[in-house]
């Protein structure tokens, strides 16, 4: 009995350092510029993200690959094997017949002082500034738990009367291993004339 409960108490402490921890990371900024109802109107600023294009529409068939790749390339995979730091979220645009996946670069960094990916599927790009609709979900993602968040959030921009201008994509801000506090969501680009 005090094994188990022993084992119960390491898991849980783990549990609540790797949340803790993680909660550390650097995330993409952003300015909240309205809420509606549980729906959140963010303007994101220009940034650089490496990116990985990968076959496959779903999140289940892109997201291991995608990962190793990109992960690959910050920690020494690239010319120099330097070490960039990692961000949250993490993208995703999963398309009919391939998916991107994006890691956001810190924001120290620019396009010329980014060494370039030995792996010729990682591109470095600029992203433009853009407006997003945003809705948050916890637990752990999956194709139906993006999808229904996906149709939800549409269903709410139309109802706030906004057009919305990209597909919708998911970002995952937490780790595999992390099993509390889980952040997840949907974006979608929206044209914002306030």
């Amino acid at each position: 009995m005090y094994i188990v409960a022993g084992l119960v108490l390491v898991f849980v402490a783990f549990q609540i350092y790797i949340t803790m921890s993680t909660k550390g990371t650097p995330q993409q900024p952003y300015a909240l510029l309205k809420t509606i109802g549980d729906m959140e109107i963010r303007r994101y600023p220009e940034a650089l993200t490496a990116t990985v294009l990968r076959p496959g529409a779903t999140y289940k068939e892109v997201s291991n690959s995608g990962f190793r790749s990109l992960a690959g390339y910050i920690f020494g995979g690239n010319e120099g094997g330097k070490k960039i730091a990692m961000t949250a979220p993490v993208h995703m645009e999963m398309g009919s017949d391939s998916s991107r996946m994006s890691f956001v670069m810190p924001a120290d960094l620019t396009m010329d002082s980014l060494p370039r990916p030995n792996d010729p599927n990682v591109k470095l790009q600029r992203v433009p500034e853009e407006v997003v609709a945003v809705l948050r979900f916890g637990g752990f993602s999956n194709d139906s738990k993006i999808e229904a968040h996906a149709v939800e959030l549409l269903q709410q921009v139309k109802a706030a009367g906004l057009e919305r201008v990209s597909p919708v994509r998911f970002l995952g801000y937490d780790p595999p291993w992390q099993l509390l506090a889980r952040r997840n969501e949907v974006v979608v680009a929206v044209r914002w004339t306030e």
